[in-house]
């Protein structure tokens, strides 16, 4: 029975069980080598008596992948890889790479975001025995969960426990006492820091007050200016790292009660981005010929022109590249440029206006472009 357990250590994954099993099946795969007929059949019971296999369980899993791989080509004819273009696996397809697994770690979680929970803190309630609870992110699921002794993650210490995991199923097992436990079966450890983009539009995500810290940004994928809120995942509301959102929603909304910010921030911040040349790539060393440094806009001092600035763009609506597109090209091409007087060195000042001139003209042609 030693002997027997310690051949299924080989195939432990500090990524968890599933990955695990990854690594056991890719394995068993290279083994047969797709000879087919009995050479297939008796190169794969001997790997599976020498690795503490279950030869049975393995020929099921393959047969599984040899019906997806199937699939894949009417479902995916358009995906690369081997399953979609031949309808095939590979017999000696290389074990996932650091990235590989984290993606398939990440999926993995994503499709099992009510299975989600926590280990118990230290001192805040009494462990059983050598067991570490961990309490499921759901209500439903009231008493403690423990990971299974088979899993490839289970230890007595339970400093050597992963803090958050995701689990296939839970089931009741009997302990040595004659009492029952829930234990969690095909445990995998999560980043709690993956959760807030996995849970994204689910009940599960609750967002809370901006954060001053880290300071906002601007995106420009999204053309929002971004900030930090709070997060907390989960039914009983647990503190996950803190995520980025549009920062006018999250000033305006129902959460930023209590916050640091004001609610014109965004125009506020998206004043500073836009003198620093971090929203119009035709603005992008304007900042060298002005007389402050732009940051003095988010530090609310009362500096008339900064007031003046951030009051104009707040008055329009204006917390993005799009919409000041769309108003130079629509309302007012002068949009701003008052401003820029009370702004500009005045050594710089032809400079300034050139610059100022040209990205107005790039700006609405690109919103006309965009209309047509």
């Amino acid at each position: 029975k030693k002997r027997k357990e310690k051949k299924k250590r080989k195939w432990s994954h500090k990524g968890g069980d599933i990955l695990a099993s990854v690594l056991a099946v890719g394995a068993y795969t290279y083994a047969g080598r797709g000879a087919g007929g009995a050479a297939e059949v008796a190169a794969c019971k001997h790997f599976c008596e020498e690795n503490g296999l279950n030869y049975v369980v393995m020929e099921r899993i393959q047969k599984m992948r040899r019906h997806l791989a199937k699939l894949a080509t009417t479902r995916l004819g358009s995906a690369e890889g081997v399953a979609a273009t031949t309808g095939g696996i590979l017999v000696s397809m290389p074990p996932p790479n650091k990235l590989q697994e984290n993606l398939l770690a990440q999926t993995i979680a994503a499709g099992l975001l009510d299975n989600i929970a926590r280990r118990s803190p230290p001192g805040a309630i009494l462990d059983d025995g050598p067991r570490t609870r961990y309490f499921s992110c759901s209500s439903k699921m009231t008493e403690p969960l423990f990971i299974d002794q088979s899993s490839v993650l289970y230890s007595r210490d339970s400093r050597q426990l992963p803090e958050w995991v995701c689990y296939d199923t839970s089931e009741r097992k009997s302990t040595k006492d004659g009492s029952t436990i829930m234990v969690m079966k095909n445990v995998t450890p999560v980043d709690p820091e993956w959760l807030g983009a996995l849970a994204d539009g689910s009940n599960l995500l609750s967002m809370g007050v901006p954060l001053d810290t880290p300071l906002p940004s601007y995106n420009k994928e999204r053309d929002a200016v971004m900030c930090s809120v709070t997060t907390k995942f989960g039914d009983h509301g647990w503190l996950i790292p803190s995520r980025q959102v549009v920062m006018y929603d999250a000033v305006n909304g129902p959460g930023a009660q209590g916050s640091a910010f004001l609610a014109d921030d965004s125009f506020r911040w998206f004043a500073r981005f836009l003198l620093e040349g971090k929203v119009l790539k035709e603005l992008q060393g304007l900042a060298a010929m002005l007389n402050d440094d732009p940051a003095i806009i988010s530090r609310r001092k009362p500096v008339q022109k900064v007031a003046l600035l951030v009051s104009s763009l707040a008055s329009a609506g204006i917390d993005s590249a799009a919409a000041l597109q769309k108003h130079w090209a629509e309302k007012d091409s002068k949009f701003l440029f008052k401003h820029m007087k009370s702004w500009t060195k005045k050594d710089r000042a032809d400079e300034v206006k050139h610059m100022w001139v040209q990205s107005v003209k790039a700006n609405v042609q690109k919103w006309r472009a965009g209309r047509q």
